[in-house]
C-alpha cells in the first residue's frame, strides 16, 4: 500500500511540478523552503519506493514510511490549528479530501507503517534472518 501511495503522490507532483511548487510555496510554514521541499518530498517518496520493494531494506523503507507520514500528520495537524489559510498541495485523488480528512488518512497510514514495522521485524525473525537479510546462525 505504502509503494501505491508514495509513487502515487511523488509522481502527482513531478507530473504538476509547477503547480505543487506555487502550492507549497503559499504555506506560511514552508514559504522560504519551497523550492527544497518541490524537489526533495517526491524524490524521498520514491526513495522509500524502492526500500520497501527489497526484502533487505524494507523494514527500513518501513522506518522511513513512518518517519514521513508523521511528519505529514504533524504538518496537517499544525496547519489547521495555527494557520488561517491552509493552502493544498496535495495532488489526484487526494486533493479531494478535506483537511480534517486528509489528518485521519494520514494517521491511519502511520499506524499502517507501525504495523509494518512490527510484522517485517517479526516475519524476519521467524524466517531465521537478522534485519540484514542475512540468515543467522545457532
Amino acid at each position: 500500500m505504502f509503494i501505491v501511495l508514495f509513487a502515487y503522490a511523488a509522481f502527482s507532483k513531478l507530473f504538476e511540478f509547477e503547480l505543487f511548487r506555487a502550492q507549497i510555496g503559499k504555506s506560511p510554514m514552508i514559504t522560504q523552503y519551497a523550492s527544497l521541499f518541490a524537489w526533495a518530498v517526491p524524490a524521498l517518496e520514491i526513495v522509500i519506493c524502492l526500500l520497501l520493494l527489497f526484502p533487505k531494506t524494507r523494514i527500513i523503507g518501513f522506518y522511513c514510511s513512518f518517519t514521513l507520514m508523521f511528519l505529514f500528520t504533524g504538518y496537517i495537524f499544525m496547519m489547521l490549528k495555527l494557520s488561517p489559510y491552509v493552502p493544498c498541495s496535495c495532488g489526484g485523488i487526494l486533493s479531494g479530501m478535506g483537511w480534517t480528512e486528509h489528518l485521519f488518512f494520514n494517521v491511519g497510514f502511520t499506524l499502517l507503517a507501525i504495523a509494518g514495522v512490527y510484522f517485517d521485524g517479526k516475519f524476519q525473525s521467524v524466517n531465521g534472518r537478522d534485519m540484514s537479510g542475512e540468515l543467522q546462525t545457532l
